[in-house]
């Protein structure tokens, strides 16, 4: 279920009823610094300024600039991730998302891949029970 949605040049973006923030690459998109910028600024404005659990879908992606890849493990996404998931299933988007896992890894949250969405949420909903123990 899809609360209000946001919509960048790049992405949508939303809040699900069990408080996780997705992000779903449009397809065929080519994501450049700017790009990421503004996809980073509507994730903070939907989460609230919170962090949160960050389900992003970059299956779809085409192109990913340098820039762009490094952007997201810098401290402006810090200020809204407790946890984040990364949807593959393309070539190129195993290669975003392995450059994430490899050589960018954020050290202030877990990240993990994944080419189910169904086990993504699953691995989220885990900081969710943390939480609330």
């Amino acid at each position: 279920m899809k609360n209000e949605v946001t919509e960048t040049s790049t992405t949508k973006i939303w809040l699900s009823r069990d408080n996780i923030c997705h992000v779903e690459l449009l397809p065929d998109v080519e994501i450049t610094l700017d790009d990421m910028k503004k996809n980073v600024a509507a994730t903070y404005n939907v989460v609230g300024g919170k962090k949160a659990l960050i389900f992003i879908d970059i299956r779809k992606v085409k192109y990913m600039t340098r820039e762009a890849r490094l952007y997201p493990s810098g401290r402006e996404m810090e200020k809204v991730t407790a946890a984040a998931a990364l949807l593959t299933g393309s070539p190129v988007s195993k290669v975003v998302g392995n450059f994430f896992l490899g050589l960018n890894k954020p050290p202030t949250h877990p990240i993990k891949l994944f080419t189910s969405e169904e086990k993504a949420v699953e691995w989220l909903k885990t900081f969710l029970e943390q939480e609330e123990n």
